[in-house]
């Protein structure tokens, strides 16, 4: 099954009593999508560009014979405003100005500028890419007067050949004598400014109003026929944009820079949060793989350990040297050791301890000194407290000493 093709355009525009969603392709005839409420509408998520035609209570869109250089067209229209007494932005958002013709230095300029109103759009997550009068969007009758309703309001567009140079609503709410005597006062001042051209005709797009009488009182030929089906505006023909659309559309990239710059920090953080994990786990798998070594290790220095005491046990047998009783006769190598009384002996292959007495004092410090020189027991790194003299002058003398790692 083939798919649906995307409408490439979307044009919300105020029906005669709702707001309606149409689409096509630009300057085509569009098609109707939908039909919203009267209070406002919101664009679809599928059109490639948006199209808000407002309703002419949004503009002021007037005629004006404005001399001066082309050029200069738009400065003049904004000192027209203001000696109207309305006052706009001087931008291409809030004033367009066309030449509609020119004669003998002058030209017939049609004001387009946007009120200070808020946009009846009840969703602004979608906005609109142009905004455009609602009369525009339609192939008006050349030389003539057009009724048709806007949201329930009566509304008249009045064109110069086949452009429209004027469209207003009307206070009337209903197309009888009070409207048409609205209309002559309208077109009797555009007559006095010298913007309004032949009329041949009043177009009706309403099913109300007696033709009879509407021709009897305006001295128009008046008809009735069904309001045509809207055209897609060109791309580019309004640069009209209303300053809360403006301010929204700020505000929505504000927020879009916001959110990037959140997206980006997050993602910076994130991967800093994975590199740390990352680099965690690997010091973890390190750990456990060193803890692994020791556990390996700690039973074999355990049996060298057991090896080394065992071979300090036999190693008398070995080594004579090693032998406590050779020990004892080092210690009984000096002169003086015949005095000696040993009350104290201790000895391990890596430690000895020896406690004894003399009965001299000058003997005990002979002996002392006596062994320390000794070669064989030089290892032993023999050391101890002075010798302790008693009452009878004998002196009582302590040494100890091991062997280093």
């Amino acid at each position: 099954m083939a798919k649906t093709r995307k409408p490439p355009c979307e044009l919300l525009l105020p029906g005669a009593q709702v707001w309606q969603s149409w689409a096509g392709a630009e300057g085509a005839a569009c098609f109707l999508q939908s039909e919203q409420s009267s209070t406002g509408a919101a664009f679809g998520k599928d059109a490639q560009r948006r199209v808000l035609a407002l309703p002419a209570v949004h503009f002021w869109a007037l005629p004006a014979w404005l001399k001066g250089q082309p050029e200069h067209l738009r400065s003049m229209a904004l000192l027209h405003l203001e000696r109207m007494g309305i006052k706009t932005e001087d931008d291409e958002a809030g004033v367009q100005v066309r030449n509609m013709q020119g004669k003998e230095g002058a030209y017939l300029t049609r004001i387009l500028a946007l009120k200070d109103m808020p946009v009846p759009l009840t969703n602004t997550a979608r906005l609109p890419d142009e905004v455009t009068l609602h009369a525009l969007c339609y192939p008006l009758v050349q030389n003539s007067l057009t009724i048709f309703r806007e949201l329930g309001r009566l509304v008249v567009a009045i064109t110069s050949g086949t452009q429209l140079i004027y469209c207003t609503p009307l206070s009337a709410s209903r197309l009888d004598g009070n409207a048409l005597a609205e209309l002559n006062n309208i077109c009797l001042q555009l007559g006095f400014q010298g913007v309004l051209g032949r009329l041949e005709s009043i177009v009706l797009w309403i099913d109300e109003g007696d033709t009879a009488q509407i021709q009897r009182v305006t001295g128009l030929a008046a008809y009735r026929c069904d309001m045509p089906v809207p055209t897609m505006p060109e791309r580019g023909s309004s640069l009209l944009m209303p300053q809360d659309l403006t301010a929204e559309r700020k505000s929505q990239t504000s927020r879009s820079k916001t959110r990037l710059i959140a997206l980006v920090t997050g993602t910076v953080i994130a991967a800093a949060i994975a590199l740390v994990a990352t680099m965690t786990s690997l010091a973890m798998q390190e750990r456990n793989l060193l803890r692994e070594k020791v556990a390996g290790l700690t039973p074999r220095a355990s049996r060298v350990m057991d090896h080394k005491k065992a071979w300090n046990e036999a190693a008398p047998a070995v080594d004579p040297g090693t032998w406590p009783q050779q020990m004892l006769l080092h210690f009984m190598e000096p002169e003086s050791s015949k005095e000696a009384s040993i009350t104290h002996w201790e000895w391990t292959p890596d430690y000895v301890s020896i406690r004894g007495r003399m009965p001299k004092f000058s003997l005990a410090i002979e002996y002392t000194q006596a062994l320390k020189s000794i070669e064989a027991l030089a290892p032993l790194a023999l050391e101890g407290p002075p010798p302790v003299i008693a009452s009878d002058d004998s002196a009582t003398f302590e040494l100890k000493g091991g062997k280093g790692e």
